[in-house]
């Protein structure tokens, strides 16, 4: 005959056991997305073995020297960085290349296809070049060997991010038409300026990474920001519009500091690929696939029917509808738009718009010409802010028709 009492206790250890496992599996399923903190060139062969992509156990970020960052709109004149080296007071600097490039392949180590765009169309790489002599004071002492290693071996080496959309790890290689790149290390995103390739000067010039965009610099003694803001004016010409920053004085320490860099845009609203219009290079038709799935036209209020990306709508509504709620609703008249297949500035090698992620909306537009002076109602322009976006009025060229995806607020 069955005993109670030992029945009774199995069912009871069955339930703590039960309770323990079902604790495990969602302590694992809700740890954050977190980056890798960095691949080795060993855990990069593991990864070639086995087939996949192996990347380091998480680690604290590794911290890089503080440095003091400078840039301006479209870029530096290619004498400025001879100019800047000069530069009384300046311990360390490095002037860093950026242009979008155009992938059309890439490969995991052992040679098997990660990312196969049909034509006409390619993925626009966020892609910068340094000399890796010059960018090795701004590296973190831990990963320093291995990032200038890699660069001057002519790899390139990714940011964690880029390495996770992509499936690739060391070893494996991009394609940009009849050039490739294969990697040779996998880092923090902050740690090359979250750009999604680093390349030395050398490959970047057969890439075709001409523009110069931002400036790091280490002062040799003591520097205010206000200081480093006058050092810097001092060697452009007169009038030019500089933005510059003070070591940690924004999230993303590279040029157009303030906004999300292309990688973080591509993990909220999905990559797509896309070709240039042969007619005008700073127009883009994006490939009709990512258009069916990741954009929709919907109404919202007080805009009506806008077309944007379907991850953009619930920010952008509740805003709206706090603007109503609070009686501010006749202060919008119009929009100009959500989604436009462009690049940033109608620059041909910057990146694209959030405009072409269906990320931005342009409001009020008459009234707030780009490169004017704004005349949004700074109520309007608080609202939006408390939901997450950032005002291009506050851009160093104003934009103050402009609201783009930033911070999703808190809670």
């Amino acid at each position: 005959m069955p005993n109670p009492a030992r029945a009774s206790a199995r069912r009871t250890f069955l339930a703590v056991v039960l309770a323990l496992v079902v604790g495990l599996v969602a302590l694992v399923l809700l740890q954050p997305d977190a980056p890798p903190a960095t691949q080795t060139r060993a855990q990069g062969a593991t990864a070639a073995r086995g087939g996949g992509t192996t990347h380091a156990m998480a680690e604290p970020t590794p911290i890089s020297p503080p440095a003091y960052l400078a840039w301006i709109p479209g870029g530096f004149s290619s004498s400025f960085r001879d100019h800047v080296r000069t530069a009384d007071r300046l311990a360390a600097t490095v002037v860093i290349a950026g242009d979008t490039r155009w992938l059309t392949a890439s490969h995991h180590a052992d040679g098997t296809v990660a990312d196969d765009p049909v034509p006409p169309f390619a993925i626009p790489l966020d892609a910068f070049a340094v000399n890796p002599v010059e960018y090795a004071p701004f590296l973190p002492g831990e990963l320093r060997d291995e990032i200038t290693w890699a660069l001057n071996a002519g790899e390139g080496v990714l940011g964690a991010r880029s390495a996770k959309l992509r499936g690739i790890g060391v070893g494996g290689t991009l394609s940009f038409g009849g050039r490739q790149v294969r990697i040779g290390a996998v880092v923090p995103d902050e740690t090359i300026g979250w750009s999604e390739l680093l390349v030395s000067r050398q490959v970047g010039d057969g890439l075709g990474i001409v523009d110069d965009r931002y400036l790091l610099a280490q002062p040799a003694g003591a520097i205010t920001e206000a200081g480093w803001e006058r050092l810097v004016a001092g060697l452009l010409p007169e009038g030019t519009p500089i933005r510059t920053v003070a070591p940690g004085g924004s999230t993303y320490m590279r040029v157009a500091s303030g906004v999300n860099p292309p990688i973080v845009m591509k993990r909220r609203f999905g990559e797509f690929a896309a070709r240039v219009d042969p007619e005008d290079p700073a127009y883009l038709t994006i490939d009709p696939r990512w258009v069916a799935t990741h954009l929709a036209t919907r109404s919202v209020p007080l805009l009506g029917g806008v077309t944007c990306n379907v991850a953009f709508f619930p920010p952008l509504v509740r805003a709206l509808r706090q603007v109503e709620r609070e009686g501010l609703g006749s202060l919008i008249h119009s929009t100009a738009g959500c989604f436009n297949a462009r690049t940033v500035a109608r620059d041909p090698t910057a990146p694209p718009s959030n405009h072409a992620y269906g990320a931005a909306i342009d409001i009020n537009a008459p009234e707030n010409a780009y490169g004017a002076a704004p005349t949004m109602d700074e109520r309007v322009v608080a609202i939006f802010e408390r939901w997450g976006f950032r005002w291009g009025g506050d851009f160093l060229i104003p934009d103050g028709m402009h609201f783009e995806y930033g911070t999703p607020p808190s809670g």
